[in-house]
């Protein structure tokens, strides 16, 4: 089954936490769905890159998550790290979280994402699943600063379960992000207003499961999260469900093309 033949899109999951990646990537291929499957480690990536090398309906995303950055020395691995967003397409999880919780790693976390954006914009092509809590502002400026975004580059950037103000969405916006989102961005009001602001060719649909190794997970759990987040989404913002549907799984089609 290729690309063509899917009718939903889990744009920012992780299956590196299935107890069975393959089969899971073979489940979502059987109830129509297409993943972005993110890692929060190279080592992940690695790992979960030579499983799901056969699994057409998804992406692996090369990723450094902010959350597993204090266990990554960014300094003495620089060149590594740059080396592997270069050479790979999908990139993700990466981003920062300057929640007070995560304070003690803000230079790290700053470290790696400047990597990574260095790497994108001088490589171009690139399409990065970015997490941004309390720090949109903060991504937007490294990613800018690096020049990820223009027509000379040619990224694009999808941020994940967007949480930021309403002037950050606008400044998102403006630079071209895409976002994806899942049912529990839409359980706040803050969350629904965004989701009605998001242009239709931006947005994108998502569950962010598993949410731990071990948590539960089924494809058709997932169909059912993005078909339930669809149908809310038209509702919010007064569109027809097929169409939007349609739009939604178009853009991601263009988006996880090889």
């Amino acid at each position: 089954m290729s690309m063509d033949g899917l009718a939903y899109f889990d744009t920012h999951c992780h299956l590196g936490f299935c107890e069975d990646a393959t089969q899971a990537a073979r489940a979502l291929a059987a109830a129509g769905v297409g993943a972005f499957s993110n890692t929060v480690t190279p080592a992940e990536f690695a790992e979960q890159q030579a499983v799901l090398a056969d699994a057409v309906n998804v992406r692996v995303g090369a990723g450094l998550h902010p959350w597993w950055v204090g266990e990554y020395d960014v300094a003495a691995n620089w060149d590594r790290l740059y080396s592997l967003v270069a050479r790979n397409r999908f990139i993700g999880e990466v981003g920062l979280d300057l929640s007070p919780r995560r304070a003690d790693t803000r230079e790290a976390q700053l470290d790696a994402l400047a990597c990574v954006a260095h790497a994108c914009a001088r490589t171009g092509r690139k399409v990065l699943s970015v997490h941004a809590v309390r720090a949109v502002d903060q991504v937007l400026d490294v990613l800018e600063h690096a020049s990820v975004f223009g027509g000379l580059t040619g990224n694009a950037c999808i941020i994940h379960w967007f949480s930021g103000t309403s002037d950050q969405l606008t400044r998102a916006r403006r630079v071209g992000c895409y976002f994806s989102v899942n049912p529990r961005m839409l359980d706040s009001k803050r969350g629904r207003a965004y989701a009605q602001a998001i242009p239709a060719d931006r947005l994108l649909l998502e569950t962010d499961e598993p949410a731990s190794e071990g948590a539960p997970w089924s494809a058709a759990r997932v169909r059912g999260s993005l078909e339930e987040t669809l149908t809310q989404l038209a509702a919010l913002r007064g569109d027809d469900p097929a169409q939007l549907r349609e739009q939604i799984a178009q853009t991601s089609r263009t988006l996880l093309q090889q």
